[in-house]
């Protein structure tokens, strides 16, 4: 008999389902380390085409991002539209402004810095405080939450990413 209470509290405890903690999330977050994060100085686009990389300066080494890994639908479409706004500028401020939203609600935690070593604050929504980055962060940070890969793999997915930041930087510089 206490052998078959013992199966139906084993029974029991087998299909509660954990709650999550109040303040806590669902999904643990990630930690990606930001070694490889580098804001490009000095680059020189001419006709949509890098000429020169300029000097990359690694401004968040030691530093790390924590996110949830698990990309939403709409963050999916945002990057589309940023995609196709490599041609089409007319809305790259709205779809940036989307993406950084949605960015804001996965990006929990960091301990980054700003250029004059000073802390960023919490980026957890706030997508005000991603729209402060440099082009070259938030592209980073775009791909590193999307991918979760390696340092490694994740400089040979910033190709793609580097394209549509030339193309928005060749359609600012036409622009003016």
């Amino acid at each position: 008999m206490a052998g078959e209470e013992q199966g139906l509290d084993l029974q029991k405890r087998g299909s509660m389902k954990p709650k999550a903690k109040k303040g806590k999330f669902k999904i643990p977050a990630i930690r990606i380390s930001a070694d490889d994060c580098a804001i490009n100085v000095g680059q020189v686009i001419e006709d949509g085409e890098v000429v020169d990389v300029g000097i990359p300066y690694y401004v968040h080494e030691d530093e790390w991002v924590e996110l949830t890994p698990v990309i939403t639908v709409r963050e999916v479409m945002q990057l589309s539209r940023l995609q196709q706004a490599a041609s089409d500028t007319n809305n790259l401020g709205e779809n940036l402004t989307m993406l950084c939203n949605e960015l804001s609600k996965r990006v929990i935690a960091w301990n980054w810095t700003d250029l004059a070593g000073d802390p960023f604050e919490s980026p957890y929504n706030r997508p005000d405080v991603l729209e402060g980055l440099s082009s070259d962060e938030l592209l980073w940070l775009v791909n590193a939450a999307s991918n979760q890969e390696t340092a490694q793999d994740r400089k040979k997915g910033l190709q793609n990413l580097e394209d549509i930041s030339l193309e928005m930087a060749h359609n600012q510089t036409a622009s003016q």
